[in-house]
């Protein structure tokens, strides 16, 4: 293949942190046949349908940021939200993403990735886009991750809740008013305030 084409593909994936989509390789002249060969020469790892990484890239992304670019409108959550955060010790086998309700999405074999539907209302609160070395990734705050793992409490279990409430409370970012704030959306106000008591 022409050096031109490579070094081209090259810079696009360097300016993009190492992911490109077809339409973002065609709108910088790079046409399908290109992108295939570039595929089948193992240059390009497809991610899923239409979403490529480039396997030499130098800054390898996070596994994180690739769900999110697989899943553009979904948002970590739960356990794995916990763990990005350092409010617990459990480390999750797989990435927990929160869509909406009525979302429908294909997920690829790898990485493996678990879909929580919720509905809007606790959908769209409390997500922050928090920029990686390797890229940006879609996220819950820590108060409102707190607030729906203790909705998913009896699937997570209470023991991780416990820990990432313990330490959340032991933490210097902590703002109990606006732990309070997502615990009312989240209707889990009292659970929470029963945690607090415990643990102040």
């Amino acid at each position: 293949m022409n050096k031109q084409i490579i070094q081209k593909v090259d810079e696009i994936f360097i300016k993009n942190n190492g992911f490109a989509t077809t339409k973002q390789l065609m709108q910088e002249g790079i046409l399908k046949p290109y992108i295939y060969e570039l595929y089948n020469q193992g240059i390009l790892e497809r991610l899923s349908r239409g979403l490529y990484k480039l396997t030499s890239y130098e800054h390898a992304p996070s596994e994180i940021v690739e769900v999110i670019k697989i899943i553009p409108r979904g948002v970590i959550c739960l356990a794995s939200a916990l763990s990005f955060y350092n409010l617990t010790t459990y480390n999750p086998s797989y990435y927990q993403v929160a869509i909406k309700r009525d979302s429908k999405v294909t997920l690829p074999e790898y990485p493996p990735i678990k879909l929580v539907w919720f509905s809007d209302k606790f959908f769209e609160e409390g997500i922050e886009e928090i920029e990686t070395d390797s890229g940006f990734i879609r996220i819950y705050n820590r108060e409102k991750t707190i607030c729906d793992c203790i909705r998913y409490r009896n699937k997570i279990g209470n023991d991780i809740v416990f820990e990432a409430i313990r330490e959340y409370m032991r933490g210097k970012e902590k703002n109990i008013n606006k732990l309070i704030k997502y615990a009312e959306i989240c209707r889990v106000k009292n659970i929470i305030k029963n945690y607090i008591e415990v643990l102040l």
